[in-house]
């Protein structure tokens, strides 16, 4: 993905929220579909909640829970749809 923001602040953001949705699992260990109240989904919110944006070498912290489980929940949705075209084909 090739951001076309200059931002250092916003890219670095970005990439790391990055690094944490890509690391989201989709199934549990017995193969259910993650739902928001299994461990690692709860795990994935804090992950991205604690996700810093620093402007001028202050941090803050633009996520709240709602926004990080929506963010987690479109992640996870993507990667069965993923799965799902793959395995019709």
């Amino acid at each position: 993905m090739s951001l076309k923001s200059k931002s250092e602040a916003f890219n670095n953001w970005v990439n790391e929220m990055d690094k944490v949705l890509s690391k989201t699992q989709f199934h549990t260990i017995d193969g259910q579909p993650l739902e928001g109240q299994d461990h690692h989904f709860q795990k994935q919110i804090k992950k991205l909640v604690d996700v810093p944006l620093v402007l001028d070498g202050q941090a803050i912290y633009p996520l709240n829970d709602w926004t990080a489980s929506d963010l987690i929940q479109s992640e996870i949705d993507a990667k069965t749809l993923e799965v799902d075209k793959y395995v019709k084909n």
